[in-house]
């Protein structure tokens, strides 16, 4: 699988319903307002579309493919994201 984070999101409430609506059960939502978004066979553009940061009008924001990770969370995130890019020989 490939995992994609989303994150400096205008319009948070809009982009949760859309993950909720197209990823459900394949993502993690962090308190700050960011998504980790585990997909397959999409590209980043692709999933920013269907989140609510394509073309206008939409809301903006970053999504950015995540390849390596550090840094200091709970650990649910951290064993997410590992499992998620380990999963399906990802």
């Amino acid at each position: 699988m490939q995992v994609f984070a989303a994150f400096s999101l205008a319009d948070s409430g809009n982009v949760r319903e859309s993950v909720e609506e197209h990823y459900s059960g394949e993502y993690h939502e962090t308190e700050q307002g960011a998504f980790f978004i585990a997909t397959n066979g999409e590209t980043t553009r692709q999933v920013a579309t269907k989140i609510g940061l394509g073309d206008e009008p939409a809301g903006t924001g970053v999504v950015v493919p995540v390849t390596s990770y550090w840094g200091r969370h709970n650990r649910e995130l951290w064993e997410w994201i590992g499992v998620k890019l380990n999963a399906n020989g990802g």
